[in-house]
C-alpha cells in the first residue's frame, strides 16, 4: 500500500537491492486517494485534488507522497494500481477469514489489487508471474466499524 510512501519506498529499495529487475514492484492505492497513482502517471509529484474529501476505509493512506519518498517510488516502482472501496473491504475480510490475520483496511489495498484488479491480472498474468508477494501491515482497525461498512457494501 502507498500513502506517504515510507513503507513503499523502503520496500522498493530492498527489493531492487535483492532482486534488481527480476522482480516487479506494483504499489496499491485506493481509487479515492489516488495522488501516488496520478503522480506516477504524470511523472511529477502531485497532491490530492482540492475537492477530494479523503473518504476511504483505508484511512491510513490519506497522506500524500513527499519529496523524500516520491523520487524513490518514481524510479524504482514498476506500476501503481488503484482499487475501489468494495474490493478493499473484500480483501480485508478475506485476510480476516482465511489467513486469520487482523489487518487494517489500508493493508487490504495491496491484497485487493492482487486478488480483484483486472489491471493487475492483465499486466501480470499468472502464467508469466506465478509468485506474488503482498505486504500485509497494520492492525489499527475498529473491527466493528469496519464490519458495518462491509455489511453496508454487501461484502
Amino acid at each position: 500500500p502507498v500513502g506517504g510512501g515510507g513503507l513503499a519506498a523502503g520496500n522498493c529499495i530492498s527489493l531492487r537491492a535483492l532482486w534488481g529487475n527480476d522482480v516487479k514492484i506494483v504499489l496499491a492505492e485506493p481509487a479515492s486517494l489516488d495522488d501516488a497513482y496520478r503522480s506516477f502517471q504524470a511523472k511529477q509529484l502531485l497532491k490530492h485534488e482540492p475537492d477530494n474529501k479523503l473518504d476511504s476505509v483505508a484511512d491510513g493512506l490519506k497522506t500524500t507522497l513527499g519529496p523524500n519518498t516520491w523520487p524513490i517510488i518514481r524510479d524504482l516502482a514498476d506500476e501503481i494500481i488503484t482499487v475501489d472501496e468494495r474490493d478493499i473491504l473484500r480483501a480485508t475480510l478475506l485476510a480476516w477469514q482465511r489467513l486469520k490475520v487482523c489487518i487494517e483496511p489500508s493493508a487490504g489495498v495491496g491484497l485487493a489489487v492482487a486478488c480483484y484488479s483486472p489491471t493487475f491480472r492483465e499486466h501480470y498474468p499468472v502464467e508469466q508471474y506465478p509468485n506474488v508477494g503482498v505486504v500485509l501491515c497494520g492492525g489499527n482497525v475498529d473491527i466493528l466499524q469496519t464490519a458495518e461498512k462491509m455489511k453496508a457494501m454487501g461484502v
